[in-house]
């Protein structure tokens, strides 16, 4: 069996060793080339990276506090992966966040902040419009990040992007195919149009957008569920 991430990269560079590792590992898990439930065999990860099996350990704790990988009985470390109560779980979570953070910006009114998200609005489009779902998946990654900004709260705004990378597991392989992603059109300019409007508005809009997205999330995971039936994705 040949090692799943061959090819990734130079050896590891002198200063902060184990954090250059994790950064290998997590841009090959996050990029789709490292697939949910994929063992990661230390010895010949360590060899590839050019680090002693201590640090990729290190490497693997920093990655398995940001929910990337799991340590499993008998496996030893693999890459997580996310599931339907998963993804129930990270939107419950979001939503909570992201609903304070609409309070919050509907009360300030920040000029910053709504330019900004206008920025990523047309990012978003011009990215559905030419067919780059990595670019829209990055676009609404800031637009809610962004959103976030509005609380003032490091803290939320640490916990809200552990969040998105959690869900980023499931949508890495999303970005091989436009299909799978679900939607033909975005929707962020009306949620956009909803956070300059009344601090109701803004929160039922921001609801639905939330909610119509833990919906696509689970049929994308549904849909890399089931059995290749000969077909190929662009």
């Amino acid at each position: 069996m040949t090692d799943p991430i061959t090819g990734l990269g130079a050896s590891i560079q002198r200063q902060s060793t184990t954090e250059q590792a994790a950064e290998a590992v997590r841009h090959a898990i996050l990029s789709g080339r490292l697939p949910p439930a994929t063992p990661l065999r230390e010895a010949a990860l360590a060899a590839e990276l050019g680090v002693s099996r201590s640090t990729l350990r290190e490497a693997a704790r920093t990655l398995e506090s940001e929910g990337l990988v799991r340590y499993q009985m008998n496996r030893g470390i693999v890459v997580a992966d996310v599931t339907g109560p998963d993804i129930d779980d990270i939107y419950a979570a979001r939503t909570a966040v992201e609903l304070a953070a609409a309070d919050a910006l509907t009360t300030t009114r920040d000029p910053e902040v709504y330019a900004r998200l206008a920025d990523l609005v047309d990012q978003i489009e011009h990215a559905f419009v030419d067919g780059d779902i990595a670019a829209a998946l990055d676009g609404d990654r800031l637009f809610h990040a962004t959103l976030v900004v509005a609380t003032g709260s490091a803290r939320l705004r640490r916990f809200h992007a552990r969040l998105h990378q959690e869900q980023r597991l499931a949508l890495a392989l999303a970005e091989r195919s436009r299909n799978e992603l679900g939607r033909t059109v975005d929707d962020h300019r009306r949620l956009l149009n909803a956070l300059h409007g009344s601090p109701e508005q803004a929160r039922a809009e921001l609801t639905t957008h939330l909610r119509d997205g833990a919906a696509e999330l689970r049929r994308l995971l549904d849909l890399l569920a089931q059995p290749n039936d000969g077909g190929t994705t662009s």
